[in-house]
């Protein structure tokens, strides 16, 4: 169960990304003059820019020293390779987006197999202005039966002040588990509420200083402990850098790490031996085309 959102998992509450090309015009050379005209100069036409793809294909590697989903334990500890990738498509202003998710354990307690998790997910975003709302249906399954089949349907709200001086990427994800599967293993179905922002600071042309602040909730039922719902799941910050190595018509490669620090509630706290503080790293790469 992917930290969301895209995922992240989000995400992750998430969602899609989009990769676009263009041409950049250059000034025409001036016209020599004659003896028979006045002198002039002038500048040819532009080419027009070339269309934006209406498709993008992602796909990406991670590793991380623990894997919580919203906050609850699942794996800590030997190698967790987090593999992924998705298209997206857009026309319209609405993008569409279908791929996959997983999570693979090295040192994953018997009987169970190595690979944890995979997760399918499709979502339909709309653009308007800065706006961008959207659905996301998400199936959690476990190859190696660790855990029951969580599905869930979220909406999705993102703003996109990409433009902006100092852009903070505010998100909202209202999510709702709708089979008999939850994530929390409780008894009943939880409503999920994320809250976060992701400020991002260029500190070089080619580096991007990345600062997630979220906060996870229960609305019902999302963190139940001994049959009494726990509304604060969790509060995560931490910080992430990014580098793109390849960036053109061939796609774009960018590698990242980072750390995230994570504060749990009473549930959590109960369920990750007593810890309520979780310090996870993470580090790997993206290719985009």
């Amino acid at each position: 169960m992917k930290v969301s959102t895209s995922a992240a998992v989000t995400c992750a509450l998430v969602l899609s990304v989009s990769v676009a090309s263009a041409q950049t015009a250059a000034d025409g050379a001036a016209r020599p003059a004659n003896s028979s005209t006045a002198a002039s100069a002038t500048a040819a036409p532009a080419p027009e820019a070339a269309p934006a793809k209406p498709y993008t294909i992602t796909t990406g590697l991670d590793f991380t020293s623990a894997y919580l989903f919203r906050g609850i334990r699942q794996h800590s500890g030997g190698t967790i390779a987090q593999p992924y990738g998705d298209i997206a498509y857009t026309k319209n202003n609405v993008t569409f987006d279908f791929g996959t998710w997983n999570s693979v354990h090295s040192t994953a307690p018997a009987p169970s197999g190595n690979y944890y998790e995979r997760d399918w997910f499709g979502s339909v975003v709309f653009t308007t202005g800065k706006l961008k709302p959207g659905l996301l249906y998400t199936s959690y399954t476990s190859p190696a039966d660790s855990f029951a089949t969580v599905e869930e349907l979220a909406g999705t709200l993102a703003v996109d002040d990409s433009k902006s001086p100092f852009p903070l990427s505010p998100k909202i994800v209202l999510a709702f588990e709708l089979g008999d599967g939850q994530a929390d293993g409780g008894t009943g179905k939880g409503t999920y509420l994320e809250l976060g922002v992701r400020p991002a600071v260029k500190l070089a042309p080619k580096l991007t200083l990345s600062i997630p602040v979220k906060t996870g909730l229960s609305v019902h039922n999302y963190y139940e402990l001994d049959g009494k719902d726990d509304h604060f799941g969790y509060f995560d910050t931490g910080f992430s850098l990014s580098v793109p190595l390849v960036s053109g018509k061939s796609g774009t490669l960018e590698v990242h790490g980072g750390v995230d620090f994570m504060m749990l509630g009473d549930h959590l706290k109960a369920i990750n031996d007593g810890d309520g503080f979780k310090p996870v790293t993470l580090a790997g790469f993206t290719y985009s085309y």
